[in-house]
């Protein structure tokens, strides 16, 4: 837990008293003008952002609509030019189609169309037509005709449309200003499929003016380029008035704008123009955009005083808001702050009062201003966690005083090594247990240096540099161990932790160090090792150390030194172990283990196996070395007898030797042909030693067991090496097949199926049975799962009950609904339950509370099997073959199968007869009222085929 430094508060309370007094440099501005001067600005700032925003809003409206105003202007514009135009087009068409235009234009000629003057002058007049003319195909005037005197087209221009009428054969329309604006078009007059002449037909485009005036409210101007020899009415745009509605009004702006702008393109820049008190809202356009050629301009005046009266209204109304909202906000805002901000200014005045350790007069002062239950605000808040705040800094000042006798006390009386390092490495103080470990006083102790206490090395440079390191600041802990030299020559082993402090005291002092005397850890977990190695009770190596120097004997052979392997057996060690207890056995172990250690040289290594078995790794010695050593042990033993309260027992011990590397090439293979050895010394009579050889018995026996290991190995590895065979059980009185006992077989090379009866002895010895355990339990597990119909007994070895983790597949299958237990039992020997009674009675009664059942197989071959009927949790009892072979002439064992098929039942289990060779036997079987029944005579042990029946599959077996 941290703690505040009374040096780094100082400061700020010495601040805060002269904010307080308002003395010194320090000027105090009272947070309530503060938070009002802020919030004025914010809110002056929002006003005048929505202001603006308001303005600009108005702004871009009043133009959004002038632009869709101006949009509509131009379309109504050019529709009354295309109007008048595809009205003068149709009227040309039906001129041309009433008129004798052939018999003119070949008989009269200009004679003719005189004649029909008046004729086409009333047409006029109907038809609002200001210029009317007749042409020949070549582009000849053969008659015009004017109520006016207008000016015609240009000599050009009206030779370009009529070469275009006469070319393309379809009416062409000019737009002029010259000076008047006029509209002509030009018509061809085909009859006959030939082209009789070209009518031309015009109008004045004033009357467009004024109707475009009178429909959209806006006036119109047509500015066209001066003519050379008339002076500009614009001066300065170079332009004159070709078509101007409201003239009288519009005249003089024309003159303004004439000289406010300096043309046309200026124009278009500004379209707000406030003129005579009145606003106008002006677009220029070229003339060619809206009528398809002519140079000039055609400008759009309208009148929007109405509208930007609106606009400024709406600014002005606006800003007005605005600065109502404005005043009232700073109002309400002045009356908000102030309330609260007295509060806190009490509560400010009170709070250096906490700092100084006035915790009461602090609560005093804030509870003489309690804060409503109903209107409480943070500020309330505050107050009430500035009371709670004074408890608890009261509190934590009376725990720092108690942490603090506590850390004195703890610095005194831990019992771990306390001590502070100045920069330069010299310690400063010491607690009482590490001067009492060192067997120094703690005065003698300060000031040495602290690498001169440790155990000094090649490390020692290194560690300087990292407590160096730690002292600078560039490392914040550093952890090592070292050994501790203490004054009386003792060495202890510590583990160290340094710290760097915060900041260096004025003392000095920069590192703590915090040292775990760990000497007696050490001092177990060396002892640990050497019980990794060693028999805890004999004092020699172990199994798994022999091993390690058997091998490395192999390798010293390569290099030509020769090594022999001695396996010791003590004859007789199960009377005594049973007969005077294990306390009876032990002593004699330890007085085996001391006689080998005194007949032993130091390089031999001496190992306890085991049990009662012994071994002993004669380094550098051959044959005749092994064989006297034996010799010697053998007599030691003879002329030693074991006394053991009160009792005197013959000591001896059966000797198997080997000889590295002619007996083997491996450990395992020598260690199999010492354990021929010794089995061979114990069959000649026992208390005898035998050296092994490669006699055609030993020899056939040892290379069966190697050859069986190798195939057994190879097998369980192989897909298919291994497999299951199935031999039916049924009920003796029905028939029925109740379940499959399943079997293994090995598959060899040649492809014949080995039986149990060729391998498992070799398995036994080379300890594989767990390994056939394993695979056997998992394929019928396989099979269970896949085939929902199928029930099997399978057969465990001792192994299997020494080990429970083949059983897991078992647990899981029942746990996740994939089998009924009901389904499959398992069954064990005699032999193998007596193993291990503890361990085997431990997993059958864990599986049978899940349901599993168990059967005892063999019953009746050995000497307690009525035992296991009473103490395991058996279900089936399995009478040994031997008894079933010869029942139908053997009265012995027909009583035996009554009696203990009547025991059986007794204890509500079924018996199983198994061995059923005949119908005879068969017979008398049902007649003893055995339950179930197992043998060639039922079925012979056979492969499983899946098949496939109604779309299912079906565990099937063949037999």
């Amino acid at each position: 837990m941290g703690h505040a430094d009374p040096h780094d508060v100082l400061p700020f309370l010495t601040l805060a008293d002269a904010a307080m007094r308002g003395g010194g440099s320090t000027r105090f501005f009272s947070l309530h003008w503060k938070g009002l001067l802020a919030l004025s600005l914010l809110l002056i700032g929002l006003s005048a952002t929505f202001a603006v925003l308001n303005y600009v809003h108005l702004k871009s409206q009043f133009r959004t609509q002038q632009d869709i105003r101006l949009s509509t202007l131009r379309s109504q514009f050019k529709g009354m030019i295309e109007r008048s135009t595809d009205r003068l087009e149709r009227l040309g068409l039906v001129l041309a189609a009433l008129g004798d235009f052939e018999q003119l234009s070949t008989k009269g000629g200009k004679a003719e169309f005189g004649k029909q003057q008046s004729r086409y002058a009333s047409m006029r007049y109907e038809l609002d037509v200001e210029r009317m003319g007749f042409f020949t195909p070549e582009g000849e005037s053969l008659w015009q005709w004017s109520p006016t005197v207008i000016p015609d087209l240009s000599h050009e221009r009206q030779q370009a449309a009529l070469k275009d009428v006469r070319e393309n054969e379809r009416p062409v329309s000019v737009f002029g200003c010259e000076p008047v604006c006029t509209l002509h078009v030009f018509v061809p007059v085909l009859q006959n499929r030939r082209n009789h002449g070209i009518i031309q037909l015009s109008q004045r485009i004033a009357d467009l003016v004024i109707d475009f005036r009178a429909l959209t409210n806006t006036d119109l101007a047509i500015l066209v380029p001066a003519e050379p020899t008339a002076p500009a009415e614009l001066k300065h745009w170079q332009l004159r008035t070709a078509a101007l509605s409201s003239a009288q009004t519009l005249t003089e702006l024309m003159q303004h704008l004439d000289e406010r702008f300096r043309g046309p393109r200026a124009l278009s820049k500004q379209s707000w123009l406030s003129w005579q008190g009145k606003d106008y809202s002006l677009h220029a356009i070229p003339l060619a955009e809206l009528t398809g050629g002519g140079e000039g301009v055609l400008l759009f005046i309208a009148d929007v005083s109405v509208e930007a009266a609106e606009v400024r209204r709406g600014i002005q109304e606006g800003l007005w808001v605005t600065g109502a909202a404005l005043v009232v906000a700073e109002l309400l805002l002045l009356l908000l702050v102030r309330l609260p901000l007295l509060h806190l200014k009490r509560l400010a005045e009170a709070l250096p009062l906490l700092a100084q350790g006035g915790y009461g007069d602090t609560r005093r002062r804030l509870n003489q201003h309690a804060p409503s239950a109903r209107l409480r605000d943070e500020i309330d808040i505050l107050t009430e966690a500035s009371v709670r705040l004074s408890y608890q800094l009261e509190q934590t000042h009376h725990a720092l005083t108690a942490e603090r006798d506590f850390v004195q006390g703890l610095f005194d009386t831990a019992q771990v090594l306390i001590l502070t390092q100045t920069g330069a490495g010299h310690v400063d103080t010491v607690n009482e247990f590490t001067a009492q470990l060192m067997g120094l006083s703690t005065g003698e102790l300060s000031g040495k240096r602290f690498v001169d206490l440790i155990e000094v090395d090649h490390q020692d440079a290194e560690l300087r540099q990292q407590l160096e390191t730690l002292v600078d600041h560039l490392q914040r802990r550093l952890e090592h161990e070292s050994v501790l030299l203490c004054a009386d020559g003792r060495m202890r082993h510590v583990v160290w932790v340094h710290t760097r402090l915060r900041q260096e005291h004025a003392d000095g002092v920069a590192v703590l160090s915090v040292g775990l005397d760990v000497t007696d850890r050490i001092e177990a977990e060396s002892r640990m090792r050497w019980l990794a190695s060693h028999d805890s009770l004999t004092g020699l190596v172990n199994r798994a150390r022999f091993r390690e120097e058997v091998e490395q004997s192999f390798l010293l052979a390569q290099r030509g030194s020769h090594s022999a392997l001695l396996l010791f057996d003590l004859d007789h060690f199960k009377d005594i172990n049973d007969s005077s207890g294990h306390p009876a056995g032990d002593a004699l172990l330890t007085l085996f283990a001391d006689q080998l250690r005194t007949c032993s040289r130091k390089t031999d290594v001496l190992a306890r196996l085991g049990g009662d078995e012994f071994a002993v790794l004669l380094r550098e010695s051959d044959r005749v070395g092994a064989e006297r050593y034996a010799e010697h042990i053998t007599r030691q033993l003879d002329g030693m007898p074991f006394h053991f309260e009160g009792r005197s027992y013959r000591v001896s011990a059966s000797i198997g030797i080997a000889l590295i590397p002619q007996h083997g090439n491996s450990v395992e293979e020598i260690m199999a042909n010492v354990d021929i050895a010794m089995y061979q010394a114990k069959r000649t009579g026992r208390c005898r030693w035998h050296i092994f050889s490669y006699s055609e018995g030993e020899r056939s026996e040892t290379e069966q067991r190697v050859y069986w290991r190798s195939v057994i190995t190879k097998c369980l590895a192989e897909v298919g090496g291994a497999i299951l065979h199935f031999q039916p059980v049924v009920r003796a009185v029905s028939g029925d097949v109740v379940y499959h006992e399943a079997l293994i077989r090995l598959r060899l090379d040649d492809g014949r199926i080995a039986f149990p009866g060729e391998f498992l002895d070799a398995a036994m010895r080379s300890q594989l049975m767990y390994a056939i355990d394993s695979f056997v339990t998992a394929e019928a597990l396989r099979i269970l799962k896949n085939d929902q119909s199928a029930r099997l007994s399978v057969n465990l070895s001792a192994a299997a009950l020494d080990d429970p983790r083949w059983a897991q597949g078992f647990k899981d299958a029942v746990r996740d609904g994939e089998l009924d237990p009901s389904r499959v039992h398992f069954e064990i020997t005699e032999t193998a339950a007596i193993a291990d009674l503890k361990a085997a009675q431990k997993i059958m009664d864990d599986l049978n509370h899940i349901g599993f059942a168990f059967a005892l197989d063999d019953f009746g071959a050995g000497f307690a099997s009525f035992f296991y009927l009473k103490h395991l949790p058996i279900k089936y009892v399995k009478i040994d073959r031997s008894f079933i072979s010869k029942l139908a002439t053997d009265k012995g064992d027909r009583a035996f199968v009554t009696a203990l098929t009547a025991l059986a039942h007794g204890y509500d289990q079924k018996v199983i007869a198994e061995g059923v060779e005949d119908g005879e036997t068969l017979a008398l079987l049902r007649d003893l009222g055995v339950d179930f029944l197992q043998g060639y005579f039922i079925g012979r042990p056979g492969p499983a085929r899946l098949e496939t029946a109604a779309g299912e599959h079906a565990l099937a077996f063949e037999f």
